[in-house]
């Protein structure tokens, strides 16, 4: 039963996500996805699932940082990227079980590089090339159906935007408002 509830989660995060990537605003996307992020930590904790529980933690607070980084100057800083990356990178080696745990890792750190360059090309090309095939095979062998669900759709959801938006129309500078 906890694990039908855990991926209900997981659909409701599907939907979210859904949501972000065909929104014309990296600080609409990075709210929408804190809330996508939201019930995916549900999902993790039910299942158990912690290394994907804290990273995903840690992006709700990343995204929600981001939606200030064109108000808040010192958050134009590069090398913030890299210094909010060091926490999983902690998180992983202390807790360290087994491969399964470098994952969620790669993918919240690969995420939050690109979240940085507040660039919309980046993000999307980020998701597409790495983060959401890291999160799918996490899913995978954690049981996450729900996660499964959401990256397969954040996987399409990132093409239409792209086929929608055009790959230059991804410069735009409406996209970092």
């Amino acid at each position: 039963m906890i694990k039908i509830i855990a991926n209900m989660f997981g659909v409701l995060s599907t939907l979210s996500f859904i949501v972000s990537f065909q929104i014309k605003s990296n600080k609409a996307l990075y709210l929408v996805q804190s809330l996508a992020d939201v019930f995916y930590c549900i999902q993790f904790y039910l299942l158990g699932a912690t290394g994907g529980l804290f990273n995903m933690g840690l992006q709700i607070l990343r995204n929600l940082l981001l939606i200030k980084i064109e108000t808040w100057t010192w958050l134009k800083w590069k090398g913030w990227g890299i210094l909010f990356c060091v926490p999983s990178l902690i998180y992983m080696i202390v807790t360290w079980t087994g491969p399964l745990d470098i994952l969620p890792f790669v993918a919240y750190s690969v995420s939050t590089l690109a979240f940085f360059t507040n660039s919309a090309k980046w993000i999307r090309l980020s998701e597409l090339g790495c983060v959401s095939p890291a999160w799918l095979i996490y899913d995978l062998i954690t049981g996450a159906y729900g996660g499964i669900l959401t990256e397969c759709v954040i996987l399409g959801s990132v093409i239409v935007s792209i086929v929608r938006f055009g790959w230059k129309g991804l410069d735009d500078p409406e996209f970092k408002q």
